[in-house]
């Protein structure tokens, strides 16, 4: 049975841990850039820009080469680090997520239902809810989901298939009759007076911030992928018509898109340039 993937950990403090940032600077740019290994020293110094102390940096890669995430190669004196098959699984199922999240897809009306039924020596109830809520499904009551989003349910097939679950697990579409009955199904699904303060943080975070050197883009972009992330994570992807009208989902996509767009290039120079001297 697979192992339970990787939540995106935050400090006591409350700041990301170490190793939730290694996973995104993974993602954000080694694999986006179509790679499969990285200089250890590289990752040090990216996160050092980040105020991560270089024995905490490397005490989480230690952990994630013995986890299976990652393989220690040495290069003469130096290591790199190539991503094991299983971590490029992770980082594809979380950059097609961040896609879905900024891509406006009109819905179709059809509803996503999941039912799912209770299994011995199942992974930790806890765990298995956090991974469909990251694909857009909500609970409407146990082993019974729903999600607007069918993005999702390709990445749920493939997860509950590495868990050896779905044997147990039966999809169907469905129309809700009316409105009304949409609308207390969302209710009961999904929180959405908890969803919004994770917009309106991200949009307060990150409005009107301007990097002034590429190393300064480098964090920016690092900081914001990561704190979209934590965004996206709960966001279920409602459509429009069951969403509060001054609902900020869409002001933050825009500055996401927008900031990204900005610090890109910048932000990639200087990741040229750690690696380079790495």
């Amino acid at each position: 049975m697979a192992v339970a993937e990787p939540a995106l950990r935050r400090r006591p403090d409350g700041g990301p841990s170490a190793r939730a940032l290694v996973f995104t600077l993974l993602g954000e740019y080694v694999r986006w850039a179509g790679a499969d290994t990285v200089p250890l020293r590289a990752v040090v110094s990216a996160l050092g820009s980040l105020g991560v102390a270089e024995g905490a940096t490397r005490r989480a890669v230690t952990r994630l080469v013995h986890e299976g995430w990652l393989a220690a190669e040495p290069v003469g004196r130096r290591t790199r680090l190539r991503l094991t098959p299983r971590m490029v699984r992770l980082l594809r199922r979380w950059t097609e997520r961040l896609v879905r999240a900024v891509e406006k897809t009109p819905w179709d009306g059809e509803w996503q239902m999941l039912l799912l039924r209770p299994v011995e020596q199942a992974p930790q109830h806890g765990w298995l809810a956090e991974r469909l809520e990251f694909e857009g499904f909500g609970a409407l009551g146990r082993g019974v989901w729903i999600a607007a989003d069918p993005g999702g349910v390709d990445a749920v097939r493939e997860l509950l298939g590495d868990l050896g679950l779905l044997g147990h697990a039966t999809f169907l579409t469905s129309r809700i009759r009316s409105a009304e009955e949409e609308r207390s199904l969302i209710e009961q699904a999904w929180d959405l007076a908890a969803i919004r303060p994770l917009f309106t943080g991200f949009i307060d975070r990150f409005a009107g911030v301007e990097p002034g050197t590429d190393e300064e883009a480098f964090v920016a972009r690092l900081r914001m992928v990561h704190a979209w992330r934590l965004v996206f994570d709960r966001d279920p992807r409602l459509p429009v018509v069951f969403l509060p009208d001054d609902w900020p989902g869409e002001e933050a996509t825009r500055l996401f898109i927008d900031n990204w767009l900005s610090w890109y290039e910048p932000a990639d120079r200087w990741w040229t340039r750690l690696n380079a001297v790495a």
